[in-house]
């Protein structure tokens, strides 16, 4: 273990990596019991305190994913500073950083949301005397507006508009319940991007198809396929193991002709789907499954084993073969037959949007998405376009925080990520971002979380070494300090 001399603590090599590694944006997968929280507070400490270059906190923002979470973060540095102080009582530099404490930037996105908001109300056109609605009242407001929304709706209705074609598509049988959530479900998600009018909008046009050929290099069709393509690898992975297992207990070659023969029938159907849809098609229809006779020699429990795994991918490929049973040519009619409808309701989302808006606008009230877009659209100048162009107080930030450090960053969405990449220096020459997490602990499905930003750059960054160069690299944490052996 290294040793960090000031404060006695014993870090792991990695750890006093993750500590130390400066000027590059850094992303340290920390599994659990890691110590992850005891080297971001390490790291901030040695900023702080170094003689070269200290950095003053409050020249810090450390995002943090609660309230509580925050409140301990600047616990632990406060301490940190404290027990400093009592060895050399009379540092005046300690001194300053504890008083400019008080006012770092440790805190939660939406905490740190609102206080850009409430000190550039003026760059929106917003009334500063807003408050934060609370959650009972948003959700009985969201409700009395989509009732609202459909109410007029139906008044004007014709058989001939959008509307009426949602409502054919989507509806119940008895009510409207399941599209008015279809509705509110939409607008929810949008709002974990960073412009959900133009991603609403981009998503609808996707259904605009116009050759069969588009909707064969889609990105749906291309997960659809590759999906079916790592699910045929893993059939003829499990035949091989059934051939190994008949090759040890001594079973004819006819037997394990059999099984390859399905193999290279699955085979044909890799080498189709490569070809494109039609010939993947017509492969995917020809695999074969022979009679399989095993014999007297080979043992019972064997034999049920080989059974129950043939079975089952017997099963796969009758699933797939239903499937894609439809031609490239039915499924590009239907998609294209169904882009007005989805043109319609993403219309019907934006006007919820809308009506949504206003209403919060005359009760005086934002919600937690609000924080975040009306922070979005006072940092970006081009927020209604969709082009990140930082404005003057973005730049602000940038030219002010030394360093970004983003806590629990696997449960960060798409837009906080924009407002880090706004207020960081995040892709410049000299990168300044800090982000610390376990993907594998990601609590996703709560607000909209996207897991996929750690992954991207876990899949992308270089692990950094000593020698480590570039402007982004990773750092892996997976010693577990919690646990210890148990003893019987």
């Amino acid at each position: 273990m290294a040793s960090n001399k000031e404060s006695g603590t014993k870090w792991t090599a990695e750890q006093q990596r993750a500590i130390d590694t400066h000027d590059k944006n850094l992303l340290v997968a920390a599994a659990a019991g890691s110590g992850k929280t005891a080297v971001l507070v390490e790291r901030i400490i040695k900023m702080i305190v170094r003689d070269e270059n200290p950095v003053d906190i409050d020249k810090l923002l450390v995002v943090t994913f609660t309230n509580a979470a925050a409140s301990e973060m600047r616990e632990r540095v406060g301490n940190a500073i404290t027990d400093k102080l009592d060895k050399n009582p009379n540092n005046k530099r300690l001194q300053k950083q504890l008083t400019l404490l008080n006012k770092a930037n440790i805190t939660t996105m939406h905490s740190f949301c609102l206080d850009v908001i409430r000190n550039n109300f003026h760059h929106i056109d917003l009334d500063p005397n807003f408050r934060i609605g609370d959650q009972t009242e948003i959700i009985l407001m969201k409700q009395d507006i989509i009732g609202e929304l459909f109410e007029d709706k139906y008044e004007s209705m014709t058989l001939t508009d959008g509307f009426y074609k949602v409502v054919e598509t989507f509806g119940g049988n008895k009510d409207d319940s399941k599209l008015q959530d279809m509705v509110e479900g939409l607008y929810n998600f949008s709002m974990s991007g960073p412009y959900p009018r133009i991603w609403l909008k981009e998503k609808a046009k996707e259904f605009n198809l116009s050759s069969e050929d588009d909707l064969y290099n889609s990105k749906w069709m291309s997960i659809i396929l590759s999906g079916a393509e790592e699910e045929l690898q893993s059939m003829i992975n499990s035949l091989h193991g059934l051939i190994d297992i008949l090759k040890e207990e001594g079973a004819t070659p006819k037997i394990i002709d059999n099984l390859s023969e399905t193999i290279s029938s699955i085979y044909i159907a890799i080498d189709g789907y490569k070809a494109g849809y039609d010939e993947f098609q017509r492969a995917l229809q020809s695999i074969t499954f022979g009679t399989l006779r095993m014999g007297k020699d080979v043992d019972e429990s064997i034999k049920n084993e080989v059974k129950n795994v043939r079975d089952t991918i017997k099963s796969k490929v009758k699933e797939m073969q239903k499937t894609f049973s439809f031609s490239l040519k039915d499924s590009y009619e239907a998609i294209k037959g169904m882009y007005p409808i989805m043109e319609a309701l993403t219309d019907l989302v934006i006007e919820f949007m809308d009506r949504y808006k206003e209403k919060k606008i005359e009760k005086g009230i934002l919600d937690f998405n609000d924080l975040e877009h009306y922070c979005l659209k006072i940092l970006n100048e081009t927020y209604d376009k969709g082009i990140i162009t930082p404005s003057s107080v973005a730049l602000e930030f940038k030219n002010k925080f030394y360093e970004v450090l983003v806590d629990e960053y696997q449960d960060s969405n798409s837009v906080q990520e924009t407002i880090i990449d706004l207020v960081s220096r995040k892709n410049s020459d000299n990168p300044n971002v800090f982000m610390v997490g376990d993907v594998k602990q990601s609590i996703y499905r709560f607000r909209q979380a996207k897991p996929e930003l750690f992954l991207e750059k876990y899949n992308t960054y270089e692990e950094i070494s000593d020698d480590h160069g570039g402007n982004s690299g990773k750092i892996l944490l997976y010693k577990n300090f919690r646990s210890s052996k148990l003893h019987f």
